[in-house]
């Protein structure tokens, strides 16, 4: 039972994901907008990392599954996309290339204000 209620929680927030991105005048993701939901919860403890702790570590382990779907949609335009090889290389590189730099300077940046915080609390 216990799974249950945290399936539901999930399923909750991504409803209230759809529901926002439906109400909003501009586009934006229902998953962005359920993410960030998740991330406000869990942030300000409305909802325990507990309370979601199997059914995330469930869907984490087996995320490869639910990419399936994609990928099968990929082979199925390859057609369309032999075309268009070159330039979706360099768009995957350059997106590549600014997750690692964004991702290295965050770790970064928090790495400094938790050392900052550290000093302050001395």
């Amino acid at each position: 039972m216990k799974i249950f209620k945290q399936l539901f929680i999930i399923f909750l927030l991504c409803l209230v994901g759809e529901v926002a991105a439906n109400l909003l005048p501009f586009q934006l993701p229902a998953s962005v907008i359920s993410l960030v939901l998740l991330f406000l919860l869990l942030t300000f403890q409305w909802i325990k990392s507990e309370t979601i702790k199997e059914i995330s570590e469930f869907l984490l382990k087996n995320m490869a599954f639910f990419f399936i779907p994609a990928g099968v949609s990929i082979i199925e335009k390859l057609d369309f996309l032999k075309d268009k090889i070159f330039i979706l290389l360099v768009i995957c590189f350059i997106t590549i290339f600014l997750t690692f730099t964004v991702t290295a300077y965050t770790v970064i940046g928090v790495t400094k204000l938790i050392n900052v915080k550290k000093e302050r609390g001395k």
